[in-house]
């Protein structure tokens, strides 16, 4: 950004330089009349005076010029030497001085000879200052395209609770202050909060309204960082209440991982930060910004929000409907707790109740919801042993509510993971094969013919190998070329179509068929050929099975009689 101009004073630098005339001291009545003593001594000194000033010549040198700067240094192009003051008169005492020079012979007889003092003057250099910069972060709401899927939609009227992410426990009122919760007493009342939307507000922003009878009590941001309560809303992302700490309500978002972030739109976001007296505190400006005491606790990713009615989250599906699990013959493994996917989760371990969740992810005969559910169930059975603690309990029933809400709404990916790794997804048809997301005859489509994916360019299956529409009606000695040519004809098989074939392939060995059916999955009966049956034939015999001899019988192919050759 561009500064204003910064003007740099120099002290005023003064050198004096004696330079001495050519002329000595004449004794005549110009001499008398200017060091004559007559007059007392009173007019010697002023006389001496008017002596030093008419020798003395003052010009003006070169500007001596400072500049102090950042990117951009501005110095004046110096002028030229000049004198910047006239000579002094001869004063009227000295009459008989017929000249300059005699004047000056005259001051000579008391050791005043010429003198030039030169000035360097004042240089004040006006310096623009460009500072470059990278223009800061500012600060969006973290809206989704979409609340569909997470963990709390801020356009619901449902009530949540705020926690501590460094300490899974819950953000209360205390007096006029928001604060971490000290001491807890059985039985313990949840303190929720809900959202209200300020008309004056930006998209996906929010005022946070605590739940209560009374007045209404809004969570506020104050310019000194202090978070606290007041009764009316500032509507608006502009500072409001009396004396110099105002401030402003309107600030609140919602994140889709269910994390509480707060900032002026267009301005700075506020990071949260909790004080040794369990005070929530909050400071303007970039991540980076030091809390205003090193004691303070960060919480860099924003407060968790707990839904009161925990909303149904996505179902993980392990296979696509018409589809069943089933195991590969490899076992599931446990990776004990640890963040998953982004997902934060509090520093309490429940590490038996983690270890048991990932062997039912890696499990293909469990379901995704109810493995979560086993998991929640797991860890409140884990945290009833600090029961007699009511501060410990609270805090370990919140810090399992995060990890649940994780593995609920975020858990999809490692579930779809376990299953690709231990599972085989199988049609509950089971005439028909799974290829990705579908269940397909694979004996008769042709985009997944005899196998996923191989596409049949006809356009037609046939047991599993792509077979023609034209060519049909072909007999012994007449079968037309196909496919690549050279060998490969184009023989008649049942059903009516025809099928690519090599011509040279031996008869012998080739199964009798009645129909495709009696052959294996890829095979097709081939009917009309020199084989004098109805033979199997497959997909990848064009090309031939043996090797070639230089002379012999040739047994009876599809495509020809036996015959003797005297040169293959």
């Amino acid at each position: 950004m561009r500064l204003n101009g910064v003007y740099v004073p120099l002290a005023l630098l003064v050198k004096a330089t004696g330079v001495f005339a050519g002329t000595g001291c004449n004794a005549d009545n110009c001499a008398r009349a200017v060091t004559g003593t007559r007059r007392g001594d009173g007019f010697e000194a002023t006389a001496k005076a008017d002596c030093s000033r008419f020798m003395t010549k003052t010009v003006t040198g070169n500007a001596v010029t400072v500049t102090s700067t950042v990117t951009i240094t501005v110095a004046p192009n110096p002028p030229a030497v000049t004198i910047v003051k006239r000579d002094a008169a001869i004063p009227s005492y000295a009459s008989a001085c017929s000249g300059t020079s005699r004047y000056s012979s005259a001051c000579s007889c008391w050791g005043i000879t010429a003198n030039t003092i030169t000035v360097h003057p004042t240089s004040v250099v006006t310096a623009t200052v460009t500072v470059t910069q990278a223009p800061g972060a500012t600060y969006t709401p973290p809206v989704p395209s979409s609340y569909d899927g997470c963990v709390f939609n801020p356009s619901d009227t449902g009530d949540f609770d705020l926690l501590d992410p460094n300490s899974a426990l819950p953000i209360i009122k205390s007096g006029d202050l928001a604060k971490v919760v000290e001491e807890v007493k059985d039985p313990w009342v949840p303190v929720r909060y809900k959202t209200v939307k300020p008309a004056s507000a930006a998209n996906g922003v929010y005022d946070l309204q605590l739940v209560a009878a009374g007045a209404p009590q809004y969570v506020a941001i104050y310019k000194s960082g202090k978070v606290g309560f007041v009764t009316t809303s500032s509507n608006g992302q502009t500072y409001v209440g009396d004396g110099d700490d105002k401030y402003v309500t309107s600030v609140f978002s919602f994140t889709c991982k269910g994390r509480l972030t707060a900032g002026i739109v267009g301005g700075s976001q506020f990071h949260f930060s909790v004080t040794d007296d369990q005070r929530v505190v909050a400071t303007p400006g970039g991540a980076g910004k030091a809390n205003n005491n090193k004691r303070d606790i960060p919480v860099p990713e924003g407060f968790y929000v707990i839904p009161s009615d925990i909303p149904a989250a996505p179902p993980g599906q392990r296979c696509p409907n018409g589809q069943t699990a089933v195991s590969n013959g490899l076992s599931p493994s446990a990776n004990g707790c640890g963040a998953k996917d982004g997902i934060k989760v509090p520093d309490l371990s429940f590490g038996e109740c983690c270890n048991d969740h990932d062997i039912c992810f890696g499990t293909c005969s469990e379901q995704f919801s109810p493995c979560n559910k086993k998991f929640l169930g797991c860890m409140v059975t884990s945290c009833a042993r600090f029961a007699p603690v009511p501060k410990l309990f609270l805090a370990c029933n919140g810090a399992a509510a995060t990890y649940y809400l994780a593995v609920q709404f975020f858990g999809k990916d490692a579930f779809a993971a376990a299953t690709k790794e231990l599972c085989d997804c199988k049609c509950d048809d089971k005439t028909k094969t799974a290829c990705g997301d579908k269940c397909v005859d694979t004996s008769s489509d042709p985009e997944n013919c005899g196998s996923c994916y191989f596409h049949c360019p006809s356009g037609s299956c046939t047991n599993g190998a792509c077979s023609f529409n034209s060519c049909t009606g072909s007999s012994c000695g007449a079968f037309g070329p196909c496919g690549p040519g050279g060998s490969c004809v184009c023989a008649s098989i049942t059903g009516g179509k025809g099928f690519c074939v090599n011509g040279q392939t031996p008869c012998q060995g080739l199964a009798d068929c009645g129909t495709s059916a009696d052959c294996p999955l890829g095979s097709v009966c081939a009917v009309g050929t020199c084989c004098s049956r109805n033979v199997c034939i497959t997909t990848d015999s064009c090309g031939g099975f043996q090797q070639r001899q230089k002379r012999g019988w040739l047994n009876a192919t599809i495509g020809e009689p036996t015959r003797w050759v005297n040169d293959f």
